[in-house]
């Protein structure tokens, strides 16, 4: 029986390339289950296939090679938009209410919004990373995680990271990118670059 597991693991193996990668980590444990219990197995090798191949067949509707999907923005969120939202240069112009000065931070406040639901940037000390979740007009960062480089504009960075995980809400018009919490504190404010 073990042979015959190997026979067959020989034949579905290389059409576990143009699966998705959930069937191929399948592959990979069914392969383990294998060399671990060696003739030990305490369930039947037929068994084992067809769950698999049941496996495979609901995975075959995936295709690794699709992009991820683009989050979709609301009309009434972008009015005459010269800035794409994704890919832009982000400049911080203003935080909490207060406009932001050039002399504030060691380096330049910004972040960039990609399309794979990233955001990168960098506080004034720190460069910083996270995801997001968009729908509509709303958006939500997950936790920063950032270097730790101390440097005298730290509590200005330290604020536009508190503005970032507050942040609810986002509108785009023209060059100018507002992030908001609830539908009147504006957060943060950003200039394209």
């Amino acid at each position: 029986m073990l042979l015959y597991c190997a026979f067959v693991g020989q034949i579905i193996q290389p059409n576990l390339r143009t699966a998705g990668s959930f069937a191929r980590g399948i592959g990979i444990i069914f392969g383990s289950i294998f060399i671990v219990n060696n003739f030990k197995m305490k369930i039947r090798c037929e068994i084992l296939i067809a769950t698999f191949l049941g496996i495979m067949a609901i995975c075959m509707d995936c295709n690794p090679s699709q992009k991820a999907a683009e989050p979709k923005i609301s009309i009434d969120t972008v009015s005459s938009v010269n800035a794409p939202l994704f890919g832009t240069h982000w400049k911080l112009i203003e935080l909490m209410g207060r406009k932001i000065a050039d002399s504030a931070s060691k380096k330049e406040m910004y972040l960039v919004l990609k399309k794979d639901s990233t955001v990168e940037g960098n506080g004034g000390c720190n460069a910083f990373s996270a995801s997001f979740i968009m729908k509509g007009n709303e958006i939500t960062f997950s936790p920063l995680v950032s270097t730790k480089v101390y440097c005298p504009g730290l509590p200005v960075e330290n604020e536009f990271f508190k503005a970032l995980s507050t942040t609810d809400r986002f509108s785009l018009n023209s060059d100018t990118l507002s992030f908001r919490e609830g539908k009147i504190l504006t957060t943060a404010k950003f200039k394209a670059k």
